[in-house]
């Protein structure tokens, strides 16, 4: 692979705009939000008919889109939300020909050929069909989650976006909130996936998250694109493309509440070992979902509204459980944690005429979390409290300026916002309105961080940030005879007014001791080997402006051959701290030059072919490679924001109870005269991939589809951190004089992702629908997705499987309508476990972190067929510090298996009315699977629970639902 690209990416933009200077179609490109009815019109003989008036109406708005045939009998009407529609053609002298029935989902492009009658013979033509289940143009493996799987299969939080992982190249999510699966290219950086909704951009640029949710109800359907060669995204990982309902001409409504309790659920694993050894209750639990949605017409077939609300409560408890009682029983056991989440969505759509159409979308999304980082080996009163309102404005307009060319411009305006207000866990948090505050009694209540190889305790963590977004986007389409040209660009900024971090103090301890959490255990400890501190608190700003543009060629060359050909350029404008100046810290200047930083060179060519292969819209290969790019998130750049105006304090063996040897911080720090610093390579650039996939699908049957796909990733560039100070290994000395450790973000990451996606599809029709995926992947990297290197004059240590990187996924899903208006509907979900790495539990490199691999083990060694070899090392590592030898039987895995199930009953209340009762259970075997989370192991090898897991997932949760829907 690599010697294709090794000829050089400019060679490859030069093929791709050859290819484009052809000409030009208005359509969308292949994965655009909206889609494209498209066909030849001809008559019995099979003549072209020019001139007939093509007239597509949207069965439930009422809002219609004319054209007319061109010399070559051909029509194509873009731009289309997802809905049905009916399709009318109409010429003098030829009966009328109707296609009463085409479903439309996001993206996809109907190919609707249609033959007229001489009138006189016939008065009135009808004609049947189905959306294909194969789509012979698309150069993509862009599937779609349909309203039918929404509203059939179980979901376990009403997060359809969840239902993601039913498809291939996914990955479960490792984060609470804002919790979401990943998309393609391995799950290295989940924050690779970019998300869409109505078409307006929906990520976080701090984190690159999500940046907020749909309301289940306001979702009409997503389209998830696993790998493909569009120029219009430029997501390293996959895209999610969401759909929102729109009003109808009919007053529709529902109304709903779902309903958990601890007397539907079991136990998990620990609730019930520690029930059985101590006599701890069954934990108490509750959750709450309940809303709705309303839409209708304002104006019959021209303006409408949807609303939809929703909100959750879910007061629950978390489990510490650090495998060493002896030392910790006073802080483990169940702890008090929750969950609410309120969320709204607006909606209004207008027909201005036959040319103009609108449409402005409002979202709010308010998140509480309590407790969010509590259970396995972190105490109760570690991590976060969060608060986190955020908001969308999203307006956008579409102009068929005529029959060939099209235009849409959409933009998310003020208040268009995030913000993130969180404490340590119980401690009330400081108002927004005191952003940048910090009083004395602000911080009175926080306590010290305690960190042993079993347990962590304690929090000086809190945030008080607000982000404002605006953007704007445009994309114009022409068409000129069998080529589809389309152009593009968007422009989106963003302002972050932060505060920066204060750790009051943080202790870590190389071996496990006795420790309640009281004062007189505290007096008590001994032999730490860390100690770190910042200070004072002070606020900070981030600023970026993203700026990205593109051209797209969908070329026709026959008809069942489609090549997709596109260059993206992508700009990052004063977006690596360009705008930090020297003012009071004018030593800084020695390591960093903020203002000459800058990447201008991301050009990311395209290409992408499609090939029907007998012609007959069953079977279709198709190849496609492309340059992507992704973003550098501010929410590691903002560590370099306060660099020497905010001191970093780190000390090898410290003192104890007074790590400053009876000085003030900050006469400790001047006297010291060896700076810490979190700075930002002056070479920063954005992450990169050179990806190519090859594969094709075959229609078995109506309605039956089988698609296999063979992907290839190759990353570079990743961010990562390293101390670029460290002392050299043989002299002690540090190689920058007159600093401390200095932690440079910087581009040196790479990564590879190989991966078999195979999926059949089963699309719903006689009464019942069913998918299967299998994917078989392999992911590899070295120090890419914004990992810290363990040690800077090792990289090679770091070379291993990505955290998570999981051999084998299976996902099966189906659901039936059964007699008497029941509909059954499950979902199997099995997942092969992830790696995990051995750390020393002290710092051997003198680098002032304590994350280094055990001796002769590198990055993600464990649970990967060489556990016994690895282990011995772990042993003899354990032995040298006075530990005793762990049992391989010890080591665990989060290999992932859960069963749900859902059963509704419909009671049909007459003048459209319905009551339905649904019943769910999740893991309805009761499977135990280990490690939610991120990084679930107990990594420290001095730690006597090395290698197990101090998280479950639950087993057997029952909910029990009513919904009136009419």
């Amino acid at each position: 692979m690599a010697s294709v690209w090794g000829r050089g990416v400019y060679r490859f933009a030069a093929v791709v705009l050859a290819l484009m200077l052809g000409a030009a179609t208005p359509a969308l490109a292949q994965g655009e939000a909206s889609g494209v009815v498209t066909g030849v019109i001809t008559d019995a003989q099979g003549g072209v008919l020019p001139g007939v008036t093509v007239t597509l109406r949207n069965v439930e708005s009422g809002t219609t889109r004319t054209t007319v045939t061109e010399g070559n009998g051909q029509y194509r009407i873009a731009g289309l939300l997802p809905g049905r529609y009916s399709l009318r053609a109409e010429l003098d002298g030829f009966a009328p020909t109707e296609v009463p029935n085409l479903t439309l989902t996001i993206g996809l492009v109907v190919q609707s050929n249609l033959t007229m009658a001489v009138q006189g013979l016939q008065e009135a033509v009808t004609v049947t069909a189905e959306a294909p289940v194969v789509e012979t143009t698309s150069t993509e493996v862009a599937p779609v989650v349909t309203q039918e799987q929404i509203e059939m299969l179980p979901i376990a939080n009403r997060q359809a976006g969840s239902l993601a992982l039913l498809l291939p190249g996914t990955q479960l999510p490792t984060g609470t909130r804002r919790a979401r699966p990943t998309v393609g290219a391995g799950g290295a950086n989940a924050n690779l996936t970019t998300s869409y909704v109505d078409g307006g951009q929906n990520q976080i640029y701090n984190s690159g998250q999500e940046f907020l949710e749909v309301p289940q109800s306001g979702i009409r359907e997503f389209r998830v694109n696993i790998t493909g060669a569009s120029a219009q995204y430029g997501a390293i990982g996959g895209v999610v493309l969401t759909a929102t309902k729109s009003g109808t001409n009919q007053f529709h409504g529902e109304a709903f509440e779902f309903f958990r309790d601890d007397k539907l659920n079991r136990m998990d694993r620990f609730e019930q070992e520690s029930h059985d050894t101590r006599g701890t209750p069954k934990p108490e639990y509750r959750r709450n979902q309940y809303g709705g949605a309303l839409g209708g017409p304002i104006v019959q077939n021209r303006a409408h509204f949807f609303a939809a609300a929703e909100r959750t409560k879910e007061p629950k408890t978390v489990t510490v459980r650090t495998g060493q009682s002896q030392f910790y029983s006073a802080v483990e056991g169940n702890l008090p944690a929750g969950y609410e989440r309120r969320q709204l969505l607006l909606r209004g759509d207008l027909q201005i005429n036959d040319s103009h159409s609108a449409f402005v979308r409002y979202l709010w999304d308010k998140e509480y979390t309590f407790c969010e980082e509590c259970g396995g080996f972190m105490a109760g009163n570690t991590g976060n409290d969060t608060d986190s309102p955020r908001d969308s404005l999203l307006a956008a307009h579409t102009w068929v300026i005529s029959s060939r060319m099209l235009n849409e411009v959409r933009s998310q305006l003020p208040p268009s916002h995030l913000e993130n207000v969180s404490s340590p866990p119980g401690i009330a948090r400081w108002p927004a309105s005191g952003r940048g505050e910090f009083p004395p009694e602000r911080f009175q209540p926080y306590t010290g961080v305690y960190i042993f190889p079993s347990l962590t305790w304690g929090s000086t963590s809190y945030s008080n940030n607000v982000t404002r977004r605006w953007d704007v986007s445009d994309d114009f389409t022409v068409n000129v005879g069998q080529h589809t040209l389309k152009a593009g660009g968007a422009f989106l900024r963003f302002r972050s007014d932060e505060e920066s971090n204060h750790n009051i103090a943080t202790w870590t301890f190389g071996q496990d001791q006795f420790f309640d959490g009281t004062p007189a255990s505290i007096r008590n400890l001994r032999n730490p080997i860390q100690f770190t501190a910042s200070f004072p608190p002070l606020p900070r700003h981030l600023r970026a402006d993203w700026i990205q543009a593109y051209v797209q060629n969908e070329w026709k060359v026959r008809s069942n051959l489609t090549v997709d050909a596109g260059l993206r350029y992508e700009r990052l404008h004063k977006g690596f701290n360009n705008h930090i100046t020297f003012d009071g810290r004018p030593r800084l200047a020695d390591l960093i030059d903020p203002e000459s930083r800058a990447d201008n060179n991301n050009w990311g060519p395209r290409l992408g072919v499609a090939w029907d292969v007998r012609s007959d819209g069953r079977t279709v290969a198709r190849l496609a490679t492309g340059k992507f790019y992704g973003n550098v998130f501010a929410g590691t750049l903002r560590n370099e924001v306060n660099a020497l105006l905010q001191s970093q304090v780190n000390i090898r063996n410290p003192s104890y109870p007074d790590p400053y040897g009876g000085l003030s911080p900050q006469a400790f720090v001047t006297v010291s005269a060896t700076p810490n610093v979190n700075i930002t390579s002056d070479d920063i650039e954005q992450p990169e991939s050179k990806s190519i996939n090859a594969g094709v699908s075959h229609e078995l049957r109506p309605n039956l589809a089988i698609h296999v796909d063979g992907v290839y990733t190759k990353g570079r560039k990743g961010n990562n951190i390293a101390n670029i100070n460290t002392p050299d290994p043989v002299t002690g000395v540090r190689p920058i004089r007159g600093w401390g450790n200095i932690n440079q973000y910087r581009s040196t990451g790479e990564g590879d992702y190989k991966a078999m996606y195979v999926r059949l599809d089963k699309r719903f029709s006689n009464r019942y629908q069913y998918l299967v995926s299998y994917t078989l992947a392999k992911e590899t990297d070295l120090g890419s997705g914004q990992t810290t290197i363990v040690d800077f004059y090792h990289p090679e240590y770091d070379d291993g499987y990505g955290t998570q990187d999981r051999r084998h996924t299976i996902v099966a899903s189906g659901a039936m309508q059964l007699r008497w208006d029941i509909t059954v509907g499950a979902v199997w979900n099995y997942r092969s476990s992830r790696p995990f790495s051995a750390r020393g539990g002290v710092d051997l490199n003198r680098d002032g972190a304590v994350t280094d691999y055990v001796p002769g083990t590198t990055r993600t060694v464990f649970n990967r067929g060489d556990d016994a070899k690895y282990l011995a090392l772990v042993n003899t590592w354990r032995a040298q510090n006075g530990r005793a030898p762990i049992s391989e039987s010890q080591l665990m895995t989060d290999e992932f298996q859960r069963f749900d199930v859902r059963v509704s009953k419909a009671l049909n209340l007459g003048g459209g009315r319905r009551a339905e009762f649904i019943a769910q259970v999740f893991n309805l075997f009761g499977t135990d699977s280990f490690g939610p989370g991120a990084l679930p192991w107990q990594m420290n090898a001095l730690s006597n629970a090395f290698g197990t897991i101090g998280t479950v997932h639950p087993r057997q949760q029952g909910e029990v639902a009513v919904r009136f829907v009419w």
